[in-house]
């Protein structure tokens, strides 16, 4: 077939395509992306289709195209008989009586995913149960009829489910006044007495409490021995330690705790075997 004619004004014109197509489409011809005027004659038969000027003018110069279609499924109705499934039924296409092997193929399309996905093909009946219906969501569903020559276009089905709007996340923190966590300095676990032999080790322990947290300081007979080297004082988390190097004789030994809130004081007595 020839792509481009020159006709002189007021000569007819005719165009015949030839196609293949079973049963019998639907055929449209198009001027300029527009539907032919009415005085131009179009006949179809079934393998081909002829358009038809019979006495061309000016205003008819432009580009002609032809679009062959089998007849899509009828309208779609939607209907929910179980909950979390609906029942897609839609109007035989006007080419099933004329072909026994014509089929129908199901597509859905849910709010969430966007892309089309084919839930049944090979369908020689009318309606189709779609499972998996999720709430919050909305759902499109396409039939397409099918045969040996191709596809139809798709029948639409109106809008199943309404898509749930994302709300805003609030969360209400109820207001409490700050506890006061302060408390004087005391001891949780005091001094034990202890015997020791003279030249030996001996090793002192107790647990103090307090917030703010408390000054501790450590006494033998009421002297600091703080900065004392025969002393090796250490406080971890609350637990005060002392650990005598060399014992050399008897005493009391004290330990005070002191913070702003106030002062405790345990002692103990040393006796050297």
């Amino acid at each position: 077939m020839k792509s481009f004619m020159v006709v002189r004004a007021g000569n007819s014109v005719r165009i015949t395509i030839n196609f293949e197509a079973s049963p019998s489409p639907q055929v449209h011809w198009l001027k300029d992306n527009v539907p032919v005027a009415k005085r131009v004659t179009v006949s179809n038969c079934d393998d081909s289709s002829q358009l038809l000027i019979p006495s061309s003018e000016r205003s008819d110069t432009g580009v002609y195209s032809i679009t062959v279609k089998n007849l899509p499924p009828g309208p779609i109705t939607l209907e929910e008989n179980v909950p979390g499934t609906v029942t897609v039924t839609w109007a035989p296409s006007p080419d099933e009586k004329r072909d026994s092997r014509l089929h129908y193929m199901l597509c859905k399309m849910d709010s969430t995913k966007r892309t089309w996905s084919t839930v049944a093909d090979q369908l020689f009946n009318n309606k189709q149960t779609v499972c998996n219906i999720m709430q919050g969501r909305e759902y499109h569903f396409w039939v397409y009829a099918k045969n040996d020559m191709g596809i139809s276009a798709p029948s639409v089905s109106p809008t199943w489910g309404t898509e749930r709007k994302k709300e805003r996340f609030v969360v209400n923190t109820p207001t409490r006044k700050d506890s006061d966590l302060r408390c004087p300095a005391s001891f949780i676990v005091p001094l034990k007495r202890h015997t020791a032999p003279k030249g030996y080790e001996c090793y002192m322990t107790c647990a103090v409490k307090g917030d703010p947290k408390p000054r501790v300081t450590w006494y033998r007979d009421s002297v600091s021995l703080n900065t004392n080297t025969n002393y090796y004082i250490s406080e971890v988390c609350g637990v005060c330690s002392m650990l005598i190097l060399r014992v050399a004789d008897t005493g009391e030994y004290s330990v005070t705790a002191e913070n702003a809130l106030g002062r405790a004081e345990c002692s103990t007595t040393l006796s050297v075997r």
